[in-house]
């Protein structure tokens, strides 16, 4: 009864959200979700085998991508919307208020975002202790990650003083060991030259700085815009070599020719995310699983438009499926209604 009141929410608030400004519009169906998840019933059980991944027990292979929860609040009608886990963040060791609004921008008929927030966040240390409070409370049936990133006024080659300054601060902190994976945010196109980070003799250096204080896996979050999927590869060798523990594939795209666009958004810039990355994602997802070879977890992401399309990303050898844009679009019952998809194909994602 209360997840049919839930659907129905927001199916009959849509409209009107979709009429507000976008980021404002987010705020308030968080802020919604947020109030009516103590009415929610428990998740539906999964027929789906729970797997091992970073040494943590994972019951729904699907999550939330960074962005979602920029102040590391890690929501708990996440988890009862049958989320298995989210990452947080992404965090910079200062605070940033990010680019000048607006930011954030809808393409409807593309089932579109368009994104320059700009690594808006309230700074690590005011992030984290929201975060550590989650942490010593959140279920075992319901992981939290952590992701990174540079701050906007660190010159590119100081960038691995940021990633280490906040590091070193988890390591010291016995919390962290409860987080599910740190994640490495060297892709947002919406940072001055933080994508410079992905080249491949920079990406492995900062990775092997991470890896030697991290106390849990690194993972890196790569873009799907290198020139050529063979200079994508090498990076990827590169972040291997480097003892990368997992990798996200992928970020936001800046090319906005895989939708279409209307012209008072020619000029807005940033990322583009939703169902028209899907066909790029996959295609970044399969080349990073022919050089992991099933040594590493590899976590989906972009273009998750629909349920199926999250069985599809699974199907292809993904370990772990995020979403964000598919989840505004198709609303609050995207982690049920793949749960039960899932169930009736009777494959077991482990």
């Amino acid at each position: 009864m209360a997840q049919s009141l839930l659907h129905y929410f927001y199916n009959t608030a849509k409209p009107t959200l979709f009429c507000l400004n976008a980021e404002r519009a987010h705020g308030i169906a968080s802020l919604s979700m947020r109030m009516i998840a103590p009415l929610l019933a428990s998740p539906p059980q999964a027929k789906i085998q729970p797997k091992i991944l970073f040494d943590r027990k994972i019951y729904s292979p699907i999550g939330i991508a960074a962005g979602f929860d920029k102040f590391c609040h890690a929501p708990e009608y996440i988890r009862r919307l049958g989320f298995g886990f989210i990452e947080s963040g992404s965090l910079t060791p200062l605070p940033q208020k990010g680019n000048a609004k607006p930011r954030l921008v809808r393409v409807v008929g593309a089932e579109a975002l368009i994104n320059k927030m700009g690594f808006n966040n309230p700074g690590f240390v005011r992030g984290w202790n929201t975060l550590r409070a989650r942490l010593a409370t959140a279920p075992a049936d319901y992981q939290i990650a952590l992701s990174l990133g540079k701050g906007k006024e660190t010159p590119v080659e100081r960038a691995a003083d940021d990633y280490m300054h906040c590091l070193d601060l988890l390591r010291r902190d016995i919390m962290s060991e409860y987080l599910f994976y740190i994640a490495i945010n060297v892709s947002s196109p919406n940072t001055p030259n933080l994508r410079a980070l992905q080249k491949s003799r920079a990406i492995r250096a900062l990775v092997e700085a991470c890896v030697k204080i991290s106390p849990r896996p690194v993972v890196v979050k790569f873009a799907p815009d290198f020139d050529s999927l063979k200079h994508y590869r090498a990076s990827l060798a590169a972040a291997l070599a480097g003892g990368a523990a997992g990798i996200v594939i992928s970020n936001t795209t800046t090319n906005h020719a895989l939708a279409e666009i209307p012209a008072a958004l020619k000029n807005f810039g940033g990322g583009l995310s939703g169902k028209p990355l899907a066909a790029r994602a996959r295609t970044y997802l399969q080349e990073t699983l022919k050089e992991t070879r099933g040594k590493i977890p590899v976590i989906s992401s972009g273009g998750v438009y629909s349920p199926t399309e999250a069985i599809r990303r699974l199907d292809l050898g993904a370990d772990l499926v995020q979403v964000y844009t598919g989840f505004i679009y198709y609303g609050p019952d995207f982690a049920r209604d793949f749960l039960a998809a899932a169930n009736k194909t009777g494959r077991h994602y482990n």
